[in-house]
């Protein structure tokens, strides 16, 4: 009878990673091939509780692996059933290093039963670092495809915004060049006179405020727009929103009524931002609103809040776009939607200035044909201020200052830009000396000084935050000092803190309406400051 083979010799030379383990988890024996992949020698192994061997993750801070081992071994142990652990990671040894290469395991832990009790587990090891290095490739490669297709995303968004910007600076310019051309050649009867005079203010303000909007979005991208807070009534807020609407409301012969209680709502808040977030819900209500359809704005005060409603009897809003309607570049998808005018920037603007005061703005809408709702509020400011300015904006657009005999001088490089705000102030009366460049002001403040300066930041061969220091220098020991009034864009960081630091009483920023900077020139020449 030929002899029984070595069995245990047959066990270790198995090509597989092989441990036989005692109920206890002690290692009995070890495949040649697990000692190879692990890297230790057999009386490394043989004799070790495996829970002590097991090559730790050195990522597995919290002994996971270690615990998902023994918690295998036990449900084994507990059902007499064989149980596959998920892939664990750890390094291998190589060449005396104790750091290596990770390679992932798959574990499978195999009751050995004999009459009924567990004698033993075979522990084994499936290395299985191909396929998972193999899947985070293909990860890594989703990711970098997703990543592209973003990009494309973005570069295809960009270029629809650039063509949306073409179009949208190029309609008003078509309004204004062409009546402009048919002004100048003349002839015109008066109805037709007034129709391009007010054709031209409406491209004009569409134009500027489609500048604003983007200025401001570069603003709010960069962290930099600011506010410039003091005690206000958010009635007189609405009262300034409405005159600016109106006109459109009324071409559209849209009936647009407001609502107010007799209580003071104040607030702490930017007076021209506030208007610009109000008017941008007015402005969408009259422009999603058919003729002859209803806008309703209504303002009170709630407990500690002042609110603005702003609801129309327009399109309305379906359920799908109303999660996204204050993102920016959004004005309503779909090919029933026909395009509307604007950047589609305003009701992100409207958000971001609304929840720079602290507030909230949220829309609401029973569905496509059932026109819409907004709703700003705003926390209240208790106590008073004797700085609550009430400026109705509609009576300072029809009536003009007079400020007969006031002096201004007018800094300003722009030709264009010269010639018609030094005309409206000389239709109000004042004395206006015009310079292009800095160094002509200064010789004309030499020889007369003005009563008002209006003084351009950009000047081609000085700036204007240098230009005034030199006008107060001149102006030491006679007593009084120029009000000065600052043109800007308010395009660079920190630019409103230069000016007021070169000493200018107010600024202001471009485009301004000629009928504003009268009454600003009316207030500086009341108010010339006296010097200690």
């Amino acid at each position: 009878m030929a002899a029984l083979p070595d069995f245990r010799l047959l066990f270790e030379a198995a090509p597989a990673s092989y441990l036989v383990l005692d109920p206890d988890f002690r290692i009995l024996a070890a495949t040649d091939a697990y000692l190879d992949a692990t890297a230790t020698a057999r009386e490394e192994v043989v004799g070790r509780n495996l829970l002590d061997l097991f090559p730790g993750n050195p990522d597995d801070t919290g002994g996971v692996g270690t615990q998902s081992l023994q918690s295998s071994l036990e449900k084994v142990i507990r059902t007499g059933e064989p149980h596959t652990m998920r892939a664990q990671r750890y390094g291998i040894r190589r060449s005396g290093r104790e750091d290596g290469a990770d390679r992932h395991w798959t574990p499978v832990n195999t009751p050995v039963v004999v009459d009924g009790e567990l004698k033993y587990i075979i522990h084994g090891l499936e290395d299985v670092t191909s396929r998972v290095r193999l899947d985070e490739l293909r990860d890594e490669n989703d990711e970098t495809t997703s990543q592209l297709f973003s990009l494309r995303e973005a570069d295809h968004e960009k270029d629809e915004f650039i063509a949306i910007i073409s179009h949208e600076l190029r309609t008003p310019m078509t309004s204004i060049l062409g009546w402009t051309r048919m002004l100048a050649l003349g002839g015109l009867d008066e109805p037709t006179r007034q129709e391009a005079l007010e054709s031209l203010e409406r491209s004009t303000l569409a134009q500027a405020k489609l500048i604003e909007d983007l200025l401001d979005e570069s603003r709010i991208a960069s962290g930099k727009l600011a506010l410039d807070p003091r005690l206000l009534d958010l009635r007189t807020v609405v009262h300034s929103a409405i005159s600016m609407a109106r006109p459109a409301a009324e071409a559209k012969e849209i009936h647009l009524e407001v609502e107010e209680g007799d209580e003071t709502c104040q607030v702490l808040g930017d007076p021209a931002r506030l208007q610009q977030a109000v008017g941008n819900l007015i402005g969408n209500a009259i422009k999603f609103t058919p003729e002859r359809g209803k806008v309703f704005v209504r303002v009170g005060c709630e407990r500690s809040e002042g609110f603005i409603e702003v609801t129309d009897t327009g399109r309305g809003i379906t359920p799908e776009l109303l999660p996204h309607l204050f993102e920016r570049f959004r004005q309503g998808e779909g090919q029933a939607v026909e395009r509307q005018s604007g950047l589609g920037l305003g009701l992100s603007i409207t958000r971001h200035l609304v929840e720079l005061h602290g507030g909230s703005v949220v829309a609401s809408s029973a569905g496509e044909g059932q026109g819409s709702t907004f709703a700003i509020r705003i926390p209240l400011h208790e106590g008073t201020s004797e700085d609550i300015r009430d400026r109705d904006a509609a009576a300072r657009a029809r009536a003009l200052p007079q400020v007969t005999g006031v002096h201004v001088l007018l800094v300003e490089d722009e030709t264009d830009n010269r010639k018609v705000l030094s005309a409206a102030l000389r239709h109000c009366g004042a004395e206006v000396t015009c310079a292009g460049t800095a160094a002509d002001a200064l010789k004309m403040i030499s020889q007369a000084r003005p009563d008002v300066l209006i003084c351009d930041i950009s000047l081609p061969d000085l700036d204007g935050c240098e230009l005034l220091p030199r006008l107060r220098s001149a102006e030491e020991g006679t007593g009084t000092q120029t009000p000065a009034l600052a043109l800007t864009v308010l395009g660079r960081p920190g630019e409103q803190a230069r000016i007021t630091a070169a000493g200018f009483d107010v600024f202001r920023q471009k485009p301004i309406d000629p009928v504003d900077l009268a009454h600003e020139v009316a207030r500086l020449a009341s108010g010339m400051r006296a010097t200690d």
